[in-house]
């Protein structure tokens, strides 16, 4: 009775056994898992990215806490550590040592140079630059300038009552009949957010938006826009100077035309590697960052 009931005993133990070993086996780091573990917050081909170095990047590079880092800051460092990971593990393949994050640094570094380096040291063609140049008229020109006077009768909930749109017909009147727009502003109660003076477009652009940028471009100089009804207010353009861009020739453009064809082939080649290694690659993130998209 005792030697049936210590096999029995045996028999069990030598089952747990087996479990507790195979639990280990699938569950070693190196083996391949289909889930993150929590103290990763992503694996690429079975290579973690600790949430540790996650947080100390994140921190580095906003100068803020991780709780008071956006959503897009962490998506974006996200996607910066599996961009390295990936450059860094293809360095590997090459036989590049790794050690610390300085060297991981510098390897992610050489191996963007690598990829880079047959569209940094090549020179085009003068046929090339010449296609190139043709297919972006618009980057080879002249600063366009632009002085507007932009005055504005603000909004609550986004629409304008009869008394403010006559009171905006009356102040597009007044400018008009060249009425200074400062008078205009104490005569209605308008508000002008800034007045720049000279603004080369793109500034202009950022300060306007590009609704009333597009509408002031239509107006001539020293002429007046109707009143424009936006969510935030009634808006009104008063525009003094519009100097347009003006095409430069090829000839006059060429260096800029070398640079940027060549930033334009360094950013397809490197476009072009970092997808063949996320094809080829395997790339877990954790669930709490289920909307970042490697």
């Amino acid at each position: 009775m005792n030697a049936t009931r210590s096999m029995v005993l045996c028999g069990i133990g030598a089952v747990a056994g087996l479990a507790i070993a195979g639990v280990g086996l699938f569950s070693a780091r190196g083996t391949a898992t289909h889930s993150v573990p929590p103290e990763d917050v992503a694996l690429v081909n079975q290579r973690p990215i600790l949430r540790s170095d996650f947080v100390t990047q994140l921190e580095s590079e906003t100068g803020e806490t991780f709780d008071q880092s956006t959503r897009a800051e962490k998506l974006k460092v996200l996607e910066e550590m599996v961009r390295e990971e990936l450059l860094v593990q293809r360095g590997l393949e090459l036989d590049f040592a790794e050690t610390d994050q300085s060297t991981r640094n510098a390897l992610s570094t050489a191996m963007s140079q690598q990829v880079l380096a047959e569209a940094t040291t090549s020179q085009p063609s003068e046929q090339q630059l010449q296609q190139f140049f043709d297919q972006n008229p618009a980057r080879y020109a002249t600063d366009g300038i632009l002085t507007v006077r932009h005055l504005v009768i603000p909004l609550r909930g986004g629409s304008a009552t009869g008394q403010q749109m006559v009171k905006a017909h009356e102040a597009v009147t007044a400018l008009r009949t060249d009425t200074p727009a400062e008078a205009v502003v104490a005569r209605y109660g308008l508000t002008e957010p800034r007045n720049d003076g000279d603004e080369f477009y793109f500034a202009a652009r950022i300060h306007l938006g590009d609704p009333l940028f597009e509408a002031a471009l239509k107006l001539k100089e020293g002429t007046v826009s109707e009143p424009l009804l936006a969510a935030d207010g009634v808006h009104i353009l008063k525009v003094i100077k519009n100097k347009v861009p003006v095409p430069l020739t090829f000839d006059r453009a060429r260096l800029q035309v070398m640079t940027d064809l060549k930033d334009a082939q360094q950013t397809r080649l490197m476009q072009a590697t970092l997808k063949f290694l996320r094809g080829r690659s395997k790339i877990l993130v954790a669930t709490d960052y289920g909307d970042y998209k490697p």
